[in-house]
């Protein structure tokens, strides 16, 4: 693992640190041209210090952070010459951020001395829109059938991709193990799902009283093994399944969800949102929703912190 090039850090006990970091990147699930970046990132900040005196990286406090921050955040840009974006000043800062974290899991240190600091994140990107959970709550009131209910839990409760819906078959669908099993996820990923006892329940609330009656319509084949069938007998499609979410959505008679203009994959939005608000580590939603890489699963976190903002306005 080569040294960011312009960058030399002398001191050895931060040589081993950045390397060490890059590492712990790596098992987290962080791509390796990501790792890279900010392994580079690290050892700027580690040259900061070296430049300022400070050698040992368990004394480093908020102030000193504090000032690198306002370091990073008017230094000149090595490519144009202007002052960074704030999406670069943001992951610098979040770089040192998680450096902390690991020295605290490993009991390196008592406290991360960065909790307590601010460091504001881009506002251009577009925001994802999720349901709150009791908006969540309102769709599984207004649902009146067994399918119904069955839509919202393999959408919401599994966090499936419209697509994945599509394509679920009746033996992915393991009611007595409480897993669901996604064989051919975005990128052709396998994943395995667990299910709660509530969403066993409307599965097989619909799968044992409600699926029979539909094998008698037009389009069903014999050998169909799709879970979910259409009012003909044949594969649910997604549109279809944003059919019946909008129907659902007017039953609500609830202005602010029709506002929202949700789709299925929006309640996939929603569940991951709602795991990181209860404290579930990213890198185990992360495998929930079946991202290839970290970097997709911790944009819900931003989603988190905006939604506690709203609340506290």
């Amino acid at each position: 693992m080569a040294r960011a090039r312009s960058i030399i850090i002398v001191n050895t006990s931060y040589q081993d640190l950045a390397e060490k970091f890059y590492k712990y990147l790596l098992r987290l699930g962080y791509n390796p041209k990501s790792s890279r970046s900010r392994y580079n990132y690290l050892c700027e900040f580690l040259h900061w210090l070296e430049q300022k005196g400070e050698l040992e990286i368990t004394k480093i406090t908020t102030y000193q952070i504090n000032q690198h921050y306002q370091y990073i955040s008017e230094r000149p840009s090595k490519k144009d010459g202007g002052i960074l974006s704030q999406k670069t000043t943001h992951s610098h800062m979040r770089n040192v951020r998680d450096l902390f974290e690991m020295l605290l899991n490993e009991g390196q240190i008592k406290s991360n001395p960065t909790s307590t600091l601010n460091f504001p994140y881009p506002r251009h990107r577009a925001e994802r829109t999720v349901l709150n959970q009791e908006e969540i709550q309102a769709l599984y009131r207004a649902s009146e059938t067994a399918q119904e209910r069955a839509i919202l839990s393999l959408a919401y409760g599994c966090g499936m991709r419209a697509g994945e819906l599509t394509k679920c078959n009746i033996e992915d669908v393991r009611l007595k193990e409480k897993i669901l099993i996604v064989p051919d996820g975005k990128g052709s990923k396998r994943r395995v799902v667990p299910i709660s006892s509530g969403v066993v329940k409307d599965l097989s609330d619909y799968y044992y009283n409600e699926r029979e009656a539909l094998t008698k319509g037009r389009d069903y084949k014999p050998k169909e093994t799709a879970f979910m069938l259409n009012s003909r007998g044949g594969r649910m499609n997604k549109w279809t399944y944003n059919k019946y979410l909008k129907r659902i959505i007017e039953r609500t008679e609830n202005q602010a969800i029709k506002d929202k203009q949700i789709t299925i994959h929006n309640l996939r939005h929603s569940i991951a949102t709602h795991l990181i608000e209860q404290g579930i580590p990213v890198e185990q939603v992360r495998q929930f929703l079946g991202h290839s890489q970290l970097e997709t699963t911790q944009i819900y976190t931003h989603i988190s912190k905006q939604q506690i903002k709203n609340l506290m306005r």
